[in-house]
């Protein structure tokens, strides 16, 4: 019996297909190991049970942020939809399985009278995906508020995390850009939020939303930003800020205007990449390198991805 087969017999519900499917750019090839995980238990069976039988595995939220390869992956995709939230109002205290929508979370916290991450609404990860890459908006960032994270680690043991094993920082933890065939995979977080009138902190969602309207192609096929900003930071307010903006740079580099195949430079915000249709992952990596080799000849600076490549890139 071969490994896949393993995989298969020891899991159960595995299905094929492209991966396309599983991300907000709507692009990756193919791959025959899908399972989706609806529980903790199902997430936690799925990376024991693709150790076992010795096969590289790696966990989808709401596939924001990742380009997989047009060859697809040679592994089991794990597709997160663990996705409970139990919040306590009187402690402000707020238990979330990994596969929770972010943006489900603050409405629902909202309601209940804490506050604390409405800057972040109108992010559409998972709350794995954002832990794992410290997602942040406006000053505000996901790592402010956490407690503890429940991880799998490697030896198949469960361990609870207190923020410093993450090495927080800009767009990044410990977990960012794992190589390893077999990484470590958040289960849930506990997060500590604040008390405040559900109207008040209804009036920031909707700002918040409001700027996200404004200034981001909502609606369209997106990977979010493409490159982080090179001060690293989200305040881009003084003059001075605003040069170090990987937008501000993409801007006036003319990449607005830039194109690879169906994969465009969305026209309203020059760090975001839109597909218009048929867009390959090669064609977006493409155009990805054209925008840094611009703006590394203009500035001599040079951009990094906030998107992380999977698959086989030969």
């Amino acid at each position: 019996m071969d490994k896949k087969e393993r995989v298969k017999k020891l899991l159960g519900g595995i299905e094929s297909g492209e991966l396309k499917k599983y991300t907000s750019i709507g692009v990756g090839g193919y791959c025959n190991l899908i399972f989706t995980a609806k529980s903790v238990e199902d997430l936690m069976k799925a990376v024991t049970s693709a150790r076992k039988a010795g096969i590289p595995y790696r966990v989808i939220g709401n596939g924001t942020n990742v380009i997989f390869a047009d060859s697809g992956f040679d592994g089991l995709a794990i597709v997160n939809r663990a996705s409970q939230i139990n919040i306590d109002s009187e402690s402000g205290a707020v238990i979330v399985e990994s596969g929770a929508s972010l943006m489900r979370l603050i409405l629902e916290s909202v309601s209940a009278g804490l506050s604390g991450l409405e800057a972040l609404y109108g992010i559409p990860s998972s709350v794995g995906g954002a832990i794992i890459v410290n997602c942040g908006a406006h000053g505000v960032t996901i790592s402010d508020f956490i407690r503890s994270v429940t991880v799998i680690i490697s030896s198949d043991k469960i361990i609870s995390c207190p923020p410093s094993w993450f090495k927080f920082g800009y767009r990044e933890s410990k977990l960012k850009y794992s190589k390893s065939d077999s990484p470590p995979v958040i289960l849930s977080a506990t997060l500590q939020l604040q008390h405040r009138k559900t109207e008040d902190s209804a009036a920031l969602v909707a700002k918040y939303q409001k700027w996200r309207q404004m200034h981001q192609p909502l609606g369209q096929k997106t990977s979010g930003s493409v490159f982080r900003n090179p001060k690293g930071s989200d305040v881009t307010a003084s003059d001075d800020d605003k040069y170090k903006s990987a937008g501000y740079l993409l801007d006036s580099v003319g990449a607005k205007n830039f194109r690879v195949g169906d994969a465009a430079v969305s026209k309203k915000h020059a760090n975001w990449i839109i597909n218009l249709g048929h867009a390959s992952a090669s064609d977006i990596r493409s155009l990805v390198e054209k925008m840094r080799g611009a703006v590394e000849d203009k500035y001599h600076v040079t951009l990094v991805e906030e998107i992380e490549y999977l698959g086989d890139w030969g």
